[in-house]
């Protein structure tokens, strides 16, 4: 069985676009968005001025992180290498575009679903070549078995001195650049002043390098294809409302371990509004599929080794038990109540922390790697649960022990302190691991984020500390703290989710 590969000769490159025509015309592309194309990178000033061509296309990686995080296994690996995708099973979840850490994949306008370059299967099968090689005038593209050691792009890929995209991130990419400059294959150094693209004039992404005027000689892209971010508000919306889900629950039922009596807020009310959060979650998770009627696909067709499937389950379970939990204290049940408390809170826990595991999985963003992101979820989580039990505590007519607010409002302080350090000794003190983590966070330091980090995430974050310590028995004051700490920790959870993605991937 052959295991394709591409070769491509850069120095031969001419920039004619003939090979991104030739895609789109072979697989009926729309529009806007590109299976491959062709990046332009500048350097130097006029008249000692070079300019490269760098073709983009998928790289068929041996361990491609799309095929790992798709939930309905819509992105398989073939037996010849290639990574393709059944269309029919894809629910349009967008996890598989900030997995990649190559930009290669994109939503088809025209079907809703993702799309991306699988090195012209169809044409492979019947002997052909894929449909850019076929066209390129310059023969710049070689493309081939590279298990087969008589094959032009085998011979190439052992002898020459070929590079590959990102081989830090481990994915065996199987596309090998012959004289690629270092502007061009990695998109970190070129400064970026704008994007031309089928006419127009495009904002560069916030995270790219900004030109320095004192140096007019730097690398710059002249032509790129930009992509959506694939996570936007809706992915922030998410974290808030699964915060809460969570964060109500683990602090409805450990705190009162701690407090030494357990208050009717903690026992009917703070379970109560988790269930409702829990269900708000799950709407929005299905409304912002792109194919939300096949959102059912993740419980019928799992791919295990996604946590984008491992979540739908802790999600369900959880809310399987807090509604078992609720009809217990209703119906004054203390057996099923003591049965079913240790389970809650594992699922509770679980359910807080791995969206950590998931945004880890999207390999493409080095902003959402390591394990403080988890730590930090679960801080977030008992911020946004005590903040919405003292905003409950506050509510006449609810059932509430107004003895319990001190012990909400300490809960809430200590979570966010915990937050605190941890955001700021990521983005302030510790050295940064690779280029691509250094401009997220500088853009949340002192670029297009670092208004609402100042002002939101840590500004209005410690009002609300300053308000918790301070006035712990007067509930319009600790009502104030409780909202002001859900605006702080969701002002960083969307910083979180865009300025990962603000870093140019092509």
């Amino acid at each position: 069985m052959p295991n394709y590969g591409f070769a491509i000769d850069l120095r031969k490159c001419i920039g004619c676009h003939a090979c991104t025509i030739a895609c789109k015309a072979e697989h009926e592309i729309p529009i806007g968005v590109n299976r491959c194309w062709v990046k332009t990178v500048e350097k130097g000033t006029f008249p000692d001025t070079r300019r490269f061509f760098f073709p983009v296309l998928c790289n068929q990686c041996d361990e491609a992180p799309c095929a790992r995080i798709c939930p309905t296994n819509a992105l398989f690996k073939r037996r010849d290498g290639i990574v393709d995708l059944h269309g029919d099973a894809c629910i349009g979840c967008r996890a598989c575009m900030v997995a990649c850490p190559y930009d290669q994949l994109f939503i088809d306008p025209n079907t809703h679903t993702a799309e991306k370059c699988n090195f012209c299967a169809n044409r492979v099968e019947n002997e052909l070549l894929p449909a850019c090689v076929s066209v390129c005038p310059t023969e710049c593209r070689i493309f081939g078995d590279l298990d087969d050691p008589t094959s032009e792009v085998a011979r190439i890929a052992q002898l020459e001195a070929v590079s590959v995209r990102k081989p830090e991130k481990g994915t065996i990419p199987k596309v090998f650049y012959i004289g690629a400059d270092e502007s061009v294959i990695r998109p970190e150094v070129a400064v970026r002043p704008f994007i031309y693209k089928e006419g127009q004039v495009l904002l560069r992404p916030l995270g790219s390098p900004a030109p320095d005027p004192a140096r007019p000689g730097d690398a710059r892209v002249d032509y790129d294809t930009p992509h959506a971010n694939a996570w936007g508000f809706d992915m922030a919306i998410y974290l808030l409302t699964k915060g809460i889900a969570t964060g109500t629950l683990l602090v409805s039922l450990l705190l009162p371990l701690v407090y030494g009596d357990r208050p009717p807020l903690t026992t009917i009310v703070g379970p109560a509004i988790s269930l409702i959060f829990l269900i708000v979650t799950a709407i929005v998770l299905v409304v912002d599929l792109e194919r939300p009627e096949r959102f059912f696909y993740i419980l019928i067709r799992p791919n295990w080794r996604s946590w984008m499937v491992w979540g739908a389950y802790f999600l369900t379970a959880q809310g399987a038990l807090t509604a078992l939990w609720l009809l217990a204290a209703l119906s004054g049940s203390g057996v099923v109540l003591r049965i079913v408390f240790w389970p809650l809170v594992v699922i509770a826990l679980l359910t807080t922390c791995y969206t950590g595991f998931l945004f880890a999985q999207g390999l493409a963003r080095d902003l959402w790697q390591g394990p403080q992101s988890t730590i930090d979820l679960l801080a977030q989580a008992v911020v946004e649960g005590a903040a919405v039990l003292l905003l409950a505590s506050a509510i006449p007519g609810l059932p509430a022990d107004r003895g319990f607010a001190p012990a909400l409002a300490g809960t809430l302080a200590i979570a966010m302190l915990v937050h605190l350090a941890l955001i700021l000794f990521e983005n302030l003190l510790t050295p940064s691991p690779s280029r691509h983590h250094e401009l997220a966070t500088a853009a949340i330091r002192r670029g297009a984020f670092a208004r609402l980090f100042w002002g939101g995430a840590v500004g209005i974050a410690l009002v609300a500390v300053a308000l918790a310590v301070a006035t712990t028995t007067v509930p319009p004051l600790l009502a104030t703290a409780a909202a002001l700490a859900l605006a702080g920790s969701f002002s960083w959870e969307y910083i979180w989710v865009a300025a990962g993605q603000s870093v140019p991937l092509s």
